[in-house]
């Protein structure tokens, strides 16, 4: 699949990236605040904040690490070594926590001892948010 244009260059606006996230505009502010890695801060420009899809899909993995109950900081970081260039592998993200410690592995396929984990098909959703990308995109272009 050829990502998109807006895979790579600012697009969105705060409040679109917040819809297509899932989350509320003051919940993606509260993270912008929690001192996400550099390149994922958004551009401004004329004092507005834009993110491009890349940057979207980051903020769609620290909702699914936060939702799970993966502490905030450590889901901004965990989702930075995922939200790359490039479209992700066919590959699944385990996550477990236990007790204080939160493990991350990558598999190629679930393994039987997942459960009780938090799996993310990480090329499935960033698939998916390409798709619903591309409408809000389209939208503000016309």
């Amino acid at each position: 699949m050829t990502l998109p244009s807006f895979w790579r260059q600012p697009s969105f606006s705060v409040a679109e990236t917040a819809e297509l996230v899932g989350v509320s505009e003051v919940t993606l502010r509260t993270w912008l605040t929690r001192a996400p890695p550099g390149d994922f801060l958004g551009t401004k420009t004329a004092n507005r904040i834009f993110f491009s899809g890349r940057e979207v899909f980051y903020y769609l993995l620290v909702a699914q690490l936060s939702a799970y109950g993966v502490p905030i900081r450590t889901a901004l970081y965990a989702a930075a070594k995922h939200a790359t260039d490039n479209l992700p592998l066919d590959q699944w993200l385990i996550v477990r926590t236990s007790r204080d410690v939160t493990d991350f592995e990558l598999a190629e396929d679930i393994p039987a001892t997942a459960a009780p984990a938090l799996v993310l098909p990480l090329r499935a959703l960033a698939i998916g948010l390409i798709e619903r990308a591309a409408v809000v995109y389209a939208t503000e272009g016309s």
